[in-house]
């Protein structure tokens, strides 16, 4: 009985060991509503965007501690990508990029999660240079991080023992696990660059006025309603003021 108990144990750590080697999906885009994984966009040859070292299949990087680095590849695609998306969906955000042209360079884009088994870094680093035709070359740096004890070491832990895992479980619900951590960076990043990117190409942060024609509706005219009959003494009184 004890022995099937220790196999019992041992298999169950095993498969959780495997369960945390894998699974951690890639959703890094810009939060819009209905933002889709992958769209048509338009072909623009007079903007340049150029993302140095940049692999299709590896934009985000996991490290669990017990396994080897593992490169995660982003569901919406590569940052190129999402920067030519975002240029040909919301192009009216970008009013002077898109009527000037220019260079976007990205010279270093890093996003990781690292277990070092009693406390987790998961960070985004990015570092970006735009320049839009007839105006300066502008620079872009940003950085953000999230320090926790969300780790496969306290995971294995709180399997073992029941104490663990009652202060593991709660905790890992309100710092999110490393899938959770390296999405809402990256979704952040993206969010500051692109911000930073409509304010270098004139945006104010709403629409032309001519758009805003077309979008406002109007309102359909009101008919006067039925008037009463004034008092004539009352007419004359209000005549005279």
């Amino acid at each position: 009985m004890s022995f099937r108990m220790n196999l019992y144990t041992i298999s169950l750590i095993l498969i959780s060991f495997l369960g945390m080697g894998c699974g951690i999906s890639l959703r890094v885009y810009r939060p819009f509503p209905n933002e889709k994984s992958f769209d048509y966009i338009k072909k623009m040859d007079h903007i340049q965007v150029l993302v140095k070292d940049e692999s299709r299949m590896k934009m985000g990087i996991y490290d669990g501690y017990f396994f080897q680095p593992e490169g995660l590849p982003n569901e919406y695609g590569p940052l190129s990508y999402l920067i030519r998306k975002e240029l040909s969906l919301r192009g009216n955000r970008f009013p002077l990029l898109i009527d000037r042209g220019g260079k976007i360079f990205i010279d270093e884009f890093q996003l990781a999660s690292i277990d070092r088994c009693s406390k987790n870094l998961t960070f985004v680093r990015l570092k970006a240079r735009v320049q839009i035709v007839g105006y300066a070359e502008e620079e872009f740096s940003f950085y953000d991080e999230i320090d926790s004890h969300v780790t496969n070491c306290y995971l294995t832990g709180s399997l073992l023992t029941i104490v663990p895992l009652i202060w593991y479980v709660p905790y890992n619900g309100f710092r999110g696990n490393r899938e959770d951590q390296l999405n809402q960076l990256g979704r952040n990043s993206l969010s500051e660059f692109f911000t930073k990117l409509e304010s270098l190409s004139g945006f104010n942060g709403s629409l032309p006025v001519e758009e805003l024609k077309e979008t406002l509706p109007t309102k359909p005219k009101q008919i006067p309603a039925k008037q009463e009959s004034v008092d004539p003494k009352l007419k004359e009184i209000l005549e005279s003021l």
